[in-house]
């Protein structure tokens, strides 16, 4: 497998999907256990109150904007479509071959433009308890 421009390009947005969603993860944490040091320190112990959980069926992470969701859904497809020359199925969307053959080759910036936007839909949903003061 050769490892082209286009390739590399695509991969760092991934990454940088990736890094963001560990970001996320690692503040909540951060959240959580500050939260826990202060409850801890009301009256020199705790009071033997649980701490705030989300239910278990609840996903960790939760969603800014569904328009961003479905903006970088439609990127990446339209990334995908553009590296196949614009065709689906044996169907050609675009006739023009010159057309064509000008923008297929920028198919890689549709797919990272569209990883990007999705790595940023995301946000944490902490405890309702919880207040972040920052």
């Amino acid at each position: 497998m050769k490892f082209t421009t286009e390739l590399i390009i695509v991969a760092v947005a991934i990454l940088v999907f990736y890094l963001r969603i560990a970001m996320l993860r690692g503040k909540k944490k951060r959240l959580e256990r500050e939260y826990a040091l202060k409850r801890r320190k009301v009256k020199g112990r705790s009071k033997g109150v649980m701490l705030p959980h989300q239910s278990p069926d609840s996903p960790p992470y939760g969603i800014t904007s569904w328009f961003l969701v479905a903006l970088a859904v439609i990127l990446m497809l339209a990334g995908v479509v553009a590296y196949n020359k614009f065709t689906i199925l044996s169907w050609e969307i675009i006739k023009d071959p010159t057309w064509v053959e000008t923008y297929a080759k920028y198919w890689h910036w549709a797919v990272a433009a569209g990883v990007l936007v999705f790595a940023f839909c995301f946000k944490i949903d902490l405890p309702k308890e919880i207040k972040v003061e920052e």
